[in-house]
């Protein structure tokens, strides 16, 4: 899995392969620092199946009512056809063949942010920065170190090893997982007899490596991407090796994934970057306009334009827009799109009606407004409706019990990135459960050093009041304030808001 370091999620769908048939959870690791991860900042969606064998059709088809998806990961290793998806809410569905139990997620596991299939087993990164694994373990490829710590970032990857003639191949997998200070770790090694001998010190990150911000895992390869938009490539199975000197166009990457013996990257302005069995020329010229890549055993790529394309044919490639993040597998892909734009109703907290008036609230400072819930629910998407005049490119949400008429304690926050101007804009939160007729607060940030933030709301209208925070100067790495400290009050309420 490859955490979103710029306008989109990238995930990397990594080789899953055949072992010993052993279905474990690893103790989670311990987080020892405070880390608090977000989920994938994506509109929770419906998931869809393309691709595959005429036989598989049902194997391949997600289970019904998983439309809240925010993550999708499958495996790319020939005839295993298993899958995951990441649900808004933290929560963990698997589906598929599931032969080595690498679809079978551990009961209880939730505040998930992050997941990935490997060779025979699954990993999951949760909030707290700890790691839970599952399905095969012939390497070890379910023994967290004891000492990870937390992490920022997970990936699993792997091959089939070949033990002899009438002997079950050993899923050889290893994991990845990427430090707060840019460091990164691996385990899953060779263990005799299994053959798994490309699982040996050639995949150890290089020893200099720093300043790491994604990784990325492949059947006998790992890939880095560094702060300054570099990619660092190691291991056995990296065809062209990018640890030495870069080649001149690898810069400016802004995402990585590594495939079984290709190399996928993406570059700021949107063009698409390979190395390995498709050779240096990098796939169709046509392929242009990018904001996600994943590598499989057929490469995909979502366009700006929410619709993919797919490097390789594939059959059933959905030829609509509104897609949202891409997987691809063996010979088949997921894919997310998003549920479409809301149509005026009551919704649990807030309004969905675009409003009259516009307003702003400067850079750095949050503004927070009061609703009353309209009944009992669970929340997990925060959704704003942005003016034309928007300029703020990211734009944190929260959400605030009320104290007293004033907002008190957070209860949850997520981000916008590559925000819309015009339109509704999502954001996946951690869950909130309201309660019928209570006050809660709905607080929007554009980010220090960002452009000015431009909102609806109506003057005088039918919501609660509205409160500036007292602190400025608020960061992305701030975030909204824990604590909120009251500034200016005022009228304009509702604002183009509402939680679901």
């Amino acid at each position: 899995m490859v955490l979103p370091v710029s306008r989109s999620l990238l995930r990397r769908t990594l080789a899953l392969s055949a072992g010993a048939l052993l279905i474990a959870t690893a103790a989670p690791s311990v987080a020892t620092a405070d880390v608090a991860l977000q989920p994938p900042m994506l509109q929770p969606g419906t998931v869809t199946s393309f691709g595959g064998p005429a036989d598989m059709q049902s194997v391949l088809q997600p289970p019904a009512g998983l439309d809240d998806a925010v993550a999708v990961a499958t495996s790319d290793a020939s005839n295993t056809y298993s899958s995951l998806a990441l649900r808004a809410d933290g929560t963990v569905v698997g589906w598929g063949l599931n032969t080595y139990g690498e679809a079978s997620v551990p009961s209880g596991l939730g505040d998930v942010v992050a997941i990935d299939v490997g060779a025979g087993f699954s990993v999951a990164l949760s909030s707290d920065g700890s790691v839970t694994t599952w399905g095969a373990d012939d390497a070890g490829q379910l023994d967290v170190p004891s000492d990870l710590g937390p992490v920022t970032a997970v990936a699993a990857g792997g091959y089939l090893g070949y033990r002899g003639y009438g002997v079950p191949y050993a899923a050889c997998g290893f994991a990845l997982a990427l430090r707060p200070d840019g460091t990164v770790v691996r385990w899953g090694e060779n263990v005799d007899g299994s053959g798994c001998d490309q699982l040996d010190s050639q995949l150890d990150p290089p020893a200099d490596l720093t300043d790491v911000v994604a990784i990325s895992a492949g059947d006998r390869m790992a890939l880095a991407l560094k702060s300054d938009g570099t990619v660092v490539a190691w291991g056995p199975g990296v065809a062209y090796r990018l640890d030495g000197t870069p080649p001149e166009n690898w810069a400016n990457v802004v995402a990585i994934s590594a495939g079984t013996g290709n190399l996928l990257g993406l570059r700021s302005d949107g063009t698409v970057l390979t190395y390995g069995i498709w050779g240096e020329s990098g796939p169709p010229s046509s392929i242009e306009g990018v904001q996600q890549v994943s590598a499989g055993t057929v490469d995909l790529f979502l366009h700006n334009d929410g619709t993919i394309s797919a490097y390789r044919p594939i059959p059933g490639v959905p030829t609509d827009s509104g897609y949202e993040a891409v997987a691809a597998g063996s010979d088949y892909g997921l894919a997310i799109k998003a549920a479409d734009n809301p149509e005026t109703s009551v919704p649990p907290l807030g309004t969905t009606d675009v409003q009259p008036s516009v307003d702003t609230t400067p850079a750095g400072t949050a503004e927070a407004f009061q609703y009353r819930a309209a009944g009992d629910a669970v929340v997990s998407a925060f959704h704003l409706y942005l003016d034309d005049s928007n300029a703020a490119d990211t734009v944190l949400v929260g959400v605030y019990a009320d104290d007293g008429g004033k907002p008190g304690t957070r209860l949850s926050q997520g981000m916008i990135r590559d925000a819309a101007a015009g339109a509704w804009n999502v954001a996946a939160i951690r869950p909130v459960s309201l309660q019928d007729g209570r006050a809660y607060w709905l607080a929007l940030l554009g980010p220090d050093g960002g452009g000015t933030i431009a909102f609806r709301d109506q003057p005088d209208g039918s919501g609660g009041p509205t409160r500036l925070s007292a602190q400025t100067g608020l960061s992305v790495r701030s975030g909204l304030p824990c604590n909120w400290r009251n500034g200016p009050k005022f009228t304009n309420s509702p604002a183009s808001a509402y939680l679901d």
